[in-house]
C-alpha cells in the first residue's frame, strides 16, 4: 500500500457525472443485503494487496487481471474506491494504456470528493464522515496525505463513532481529529460475532432504507397493540406453538414444510402485519433455509426494523427508559442477545404505567435489574378474561 499512499497527494476536479456514478454504486453497495459489507471490505483490501504485490514483481498484466476480479461486485470502470482507482491508473500507465489510465485518474479524483466533500466533513461528532466499508477510513486518510497516530472508538449520543487522530499538511503537521461513522450495516457485520441485534446503531435519513424500514416497523408495532379487531393472546399462543413446530420440522431438514406451518398464523393475521422479534427472525431464518433468497431479503429489512425500534425505545435501566415490547418474548430475546441469564422477575407498577421487571446476571457475575414497557401488552393479555 506504500505505493498507492505516496501518491495520494493531490486530485485534479472530477467530473460530476464520475462522481454521481461512483456514489450511485457506493449507495447500492450499502443497501445490498445479499452483501456482507465486512466480508467485502476484505476481499478489496486483499485484491488491492496482491495486484500491489503483482505490480512490485512487475507483472502490471497480472495485476490488472487480479483487480479485474472485483467485476463480480461492480465493473472496474464503476467501483467506488480510491486505492482501485489509484493502483488502476498506475498499471494502465505502466502498460502504455493512456485512455484506461486517465479513466481511473477521473475516478479516482471522485472518490475523493466522495470522501472528502460529499459523505461528511468529519470535523465533529455532529458531521462525522460516513464510510461504507472499512477501507474507506484509510483512504481517507491517503486522501489527505495524513498520518494516522492513533484511533478509538467514541460513542457519541446513540452513535458509535471512529475518532482518528492524524496529521497532514492541511494541519500544518499539528495534530487533529476526525470522526467516522459506520453505515448501520456495516456497524451490524462488524460486530455480528457479539450478536447483540438490539445495541442501537445510528439510523439516520441518510441510510436510505434501512431508515424507512425503522420508521415502518415502529409504526406496525405502535399499530399492532392498538389493533382491536384481532385476538392479540390467541395470535401469540398460536405464534408460539407454530414457531415451535416448524423449528422441529426444521431439524429434520423440512424446510418448505417449516414456512407452512409458520404460515397457519395468517388464518389471524398475515405474518408480514406480526412485528415481533422472535416470530420473524424464525421467518427470515426459515426463507433462507429454504432457498427463497430475495424473500429472505425482505425480511431481514423488516427484522432490521424491529430490532432497532425496540434498540432505540430505551436502555432498560430505569422505568422511564424501559425498553418497548410488543409480546413478553422479546423480552428474553432482548436478555439473551446481551449474554445475560435472568434470576427473577416481577410485575411492577408505576402511575397508569405496567412494566415487567427483570433481573439478570451479566457475563461479568454483576447483577443488574431492567425494565420493559408492557402496560397494553398487559391489556391485550387480559382480553381473554373479559
Amino acid at each position: 500500500m506504500f505505493l498507492i499512499a505516496a501518491s495520494a497527494k493531490g486530485f485534479a476536479a472530477a467530473p460530476a457525472s464520475i462522481v454521481e456514478q461512483l456514489q450511485t454504486q457506493r449507495q447500492a453497495f450499502a443497501q445490498d443485503n445479499k452483501l456482507d459489507l465486512r466480508l467485502f471490505s476484505q476481499e478489496v483490501q486483499v485484491v488491492v494487496r496482491d495486484a500491489n504485490a503483482l505490480d512490485q514483481a512487475g507483472n502490471d498484466a497480472d495485476a490488472v487481471a487480479r483487480l479485474q476480479t472485483l467485476k463480480k461486485f461492480a465493473p472496474l470502470t464503476q467501483f467506488p474506491s480510491l486505492d482501485v482507482q489509484m493502483l488502476c491508473d498506475r498499471l494502465y500507465t505502466k502498460l502504455s494504456q493512456a485512455s484506461d489510465a486517465a479513466g481511473c485518474r477521473d475516478r479516482a479524483a471522485a472518490m475523493a470528493e466522495i470522501l472528502q466533500r460529499r459523505s461528511g466533513s468529519g470535523a465533529t461528532p455532529d458531521d462525522p464522515v460516513r464510510v461504507i466499508t472499512i477501507s474507506e477510513i484509510g483512504e481517507w486518510t491517503r486522501s489527505q496525505a495524513a498520518k494516522i497516530s492513533d484511533v478509538s472508538a467514541y460513542p457519541y449520543h446513540d452513535q458509535n463513532l471512529q475518532a482518528i487522530t492524524y496529521t497532514s499538511p492541511a494541519t500544518a503537521g499539528k495534530p487533529a481529529v476526525a470522526y467516522f461513522q459506520f453505515t448501520p450495516r456495516l456497524y451490524a457485520s462488524l460486530n455480528n460475532t457479539v450478536s447483540d441485534v438490539f445495541a442501537p446503531l445510528p439510523v439516520s435519513p441518510n441510510d436510505g432504507k434501512y431508515q424507512i424500514a425503522l420508521a415502518q416497523a415502529h409504526e406496525q408495532r405502535v399499530k399492532f397493540l392498538n389493533d382491536l379487531s384481532f385476538d392479540y393472546p390467541e395470535l401469540i399462543r398460536l405464534c408460539d406453538g407454530t414457531t415451535r413446530e416448524a423449528m422441529q420440522l426444521a431439524q429434520r431438514g423440512d424446510f418448505n414444510a417449516a414456512l407452512s406451518k409458520l404460515g397457519e398464523v395468517e388464518r389471524i393475521r398475515p405474518i408480514r402485519e406480526i412485528p415481533i422479534y422472535t416470530f420473524i427472525s424464525t421467518y427470515s431464518y426459515l426463507l433462507g433455509k429454504a432457498g427463497n433468497v430475495d424473500a429472505q431479503s425482505n425480511a431481514r429489512l423488516f427484522l432490521f426494523g424491529i430490532t432497532q425500534d425496540i434498540a432505540h425505545s430505551g436502555n432498560g435501566l430505569t422505568p422511564e427508559n424501559a425498553v418497548h415490547v410488543i409480546a413478553t418474548s422479546e423480552e428474553y430475546a432482548w436478555v439473551n442477545a446481551k449474554k445475560m441469564r435472568v434470576i427473577k422477575q416481577g410485575l411492577i407498577q408505576k402511575g397508569d404505567r405496567r412494566y415487567d421487571m427483570i433481573v439478570a446476571v451479566q457475563e461479568n457475575g454483576s447483577v443488574q435489574t431492567y425494565y420493559f414497557e408492557v402496560s397494553q401488552v398487559y391489556a391485550r393479555e387480559g382480553e381473554e378474561l373479559k
